[in-house]
């Protein structure tokens, strides 16, 4: 059982400092409660000495006595606040850890380049499906790219630019070459290390540069479905991305949708970042991850207490579970559908009419646990609600196709609901993978039925061939069967359109039940 109820994280970086509130839940899920944010640019303060000047340290305390004024709101277990590049570059770092400790009674912890890198890739590897890529997140004042593969870190580098670092280096001033010499310093930063090389995986990216790109390519194309975690890019797309920011000004991208106003001056330098790092490791693809460096460090909290909370084997398992216990679903009923659909599979396996992949089975037993788990805002219309909440909700561990696969599976009714929903997903998923999604929906439908009072159980089933193109299905029950007849008898049209045969249902109760 969870002891940590509240923790805040404070996160000084060079660009903004930020305050977040989270709230957990008893399997250890997460929710943001306060989330303030600040531009406050730090790395402005320092000067060509590389101190960070009494104006800045005064503006740090300010801020973070704001930030103890709202935490003074919360019954909080724990308080984690770090600093990174902006002080971790300033030759009086130990001056400005000991000013905001003096004034406002909070130790800042300083995290090295490499505790940055590991917690933004710790974070990575256990909210994603990836176990091997890139990683990078690009602060203020520095870039940390990391090289990791099941999960661990093989390399790592903090290159000590961010997007303000670029900023004023190359976009300062109007010169016409400024992207040309960006792209040149960034190419021969990243050339200086060999584990940074085309190895065809997919880039991972976290932080707020990010975060606004891929927002805004989202508002280019139109994009259906809601969220950016594991929202994937090609190469053409970030240039897409990149040759719309660099043909406005400042004052145009400041009314750009999706891009934050205080980002409109430093987004170019990101987008160009990114294309030259993708040219670099021949990369896949660039996936945004909305969990970073704060939610690392939160991890790595929660797991001091709960080792297994957070773990890169177990994320989309996880994922299921947490949503299934934030919308109050029925478990026990989830775990009857479940226990019944392997049953059903195994028998339909031994008689010849079925055989069920993995990839059928991961479906079955995610759909099954979230089977029309929009009953928890509406009973009528759970289906259309089912749908929305899993298309729309940002899960971990999930692309956004297999999002849109479990929302398909977990929200099945009847064949014009499906194809309803599938109308602004247009060539998404082929036909072949389509067909076992019904399939897949179709089943766990008909264990609904048979699993429709929770506390009635199935002893046996046993599929008998009656004659050519007709199968009985016998079904020994514990108790008498009434409801699970009534209910199984006006769904067994969804197991036969999986098998394309006519059921026939005997029920049976138990002799000696």
């Amino acid at each position: 059982m969870a002891t940590l109820k509240h923790v805040a994280v404070i996160d000084i970086g060079s660009n903004t400092v930020r305050l977040v509130i989270y709230q957990l839940t008893e399997l250890y899920d997460f929710h943001e409660l306060q989330n303030v944010k600040l531009p406050v640019r730090l790395y402005q303060y320092l000067d060509q000495d590389k101190t960070l000047e009494k104006k800045g340290i005064d503006k740090l305390v300010e801020v973070i006595r704001l930030f103890q004024k709202v935490m003074g709101h919360y019954q909080l277990d724990d308080v984690i606040a770090t600093a990174t590049a902006v002080i971790r570059q300033a030759n009086n770092q130990e001056e400005v850890l000991a000013s905001v400790a003096q004034e406002t009674g909070l130790s800042l912890r300083l995290l090295s380049d490499e505790e940055e890198a590991s917690y933004g890739q710790y974070a990575i590897t256990r909210s994603t499906q990836f176990n091997e890529g890139y990683t990078v997140d690009m602060g203020g004042g520095s870039t940390e790219v990391t090289y990791f593969k099941n999960g661990v870190i093989k390399h790592y580098h903090s290159f000590p630019f961010g997007v303000v670092t670029l900023q004023e280096l190359f976009y300062a001033t109007a010169d016409k070459k400024a992207d040309e010499k960006g792209a040149a310093y960034i190419k021969e930063q990243i050339s200086q290390f060999s584990w940074i090389k085309p190895r065809k995986l997919p880039i991972i990216a976290i932080g707020g540069s990010s975060r606004n790109i891929a927002s805004v390519h989202q508002r280019m194309i139109d994009y259906p479905m809601s969220g950016i975690h594991e929202y994937e890019m090609s190469r053409e797309d970030l240039q897409q991305t990149y040759e719309l920011f660099d043909q406005l000004t400042v004052a145009q991208k400041q009314n750009l949708d999706g891009l934050s106003r205080d980002r409109a001056d430093i987004i170019t330098p990101a987008n160009l970042l990114y294309l030259c790092l993708f040219d670099a490791v021949a990369a896949e693809k660039f996936v945004f991850c909305h969990r970073g460096l704060r939610e690392g460090l939160l991890m790595e909290r929660i797991n001091q207490e709960a080792a297994s909370a957070y773990t890169p084997n177990n994320v989309r398992k996880m994922t299921v579970r947490r949503l299934a216990d934030l919308y109050l679903a029925d478990a026990v009923g989830a775990s009857q559908r479940l226990t019944i659909a392997k049953t059903l599979l195994a028998e339909l396996e031994a008689a010849g009419l079925l055989y069920p992949t993995q990839k059928v089975m991961d479906y079955l037993e995610a759909g099954t646990y979230l089977y029309h788990l929009g009953a928890y805002v509406e009973e009528d219309d759970s289906s259309m609600h089912s749908f929305y909440l899993l298309a729309n909700s940002n899960l971990s561990g999930f692309s956004h196709k297999s999002r849109l696969s479990l929302a398909l599976v977990a929200s099945y009714k009847n064949k014009s609901l499906f194809n309803q929903f599938l109308r602004q997903y247009k060539n998404w998923l082929d036909p072949e993978a389509l067909q076992v999604i019904r399939e897949v929906g179709s089943i766990i439908k008909f264990c609904d039925a048979l699993a429709i009072t929770r506390v009635n159980e199935i002893r046996k089933l046993k599929f008998r061939k009656k004659d050519k193109g007709t199968y009985t299905l016998k079904i020994i029950w514990k108790y008498d069967p009434l409801a699970e007849y009534y209910r199984a008898t006006r769904q067994k049209k969804n197991l036969e359109y999986v098998l394309g045969k006519t059921i026939e249902l005997d029920f049976q109760k138990e002799e000696g039940s």
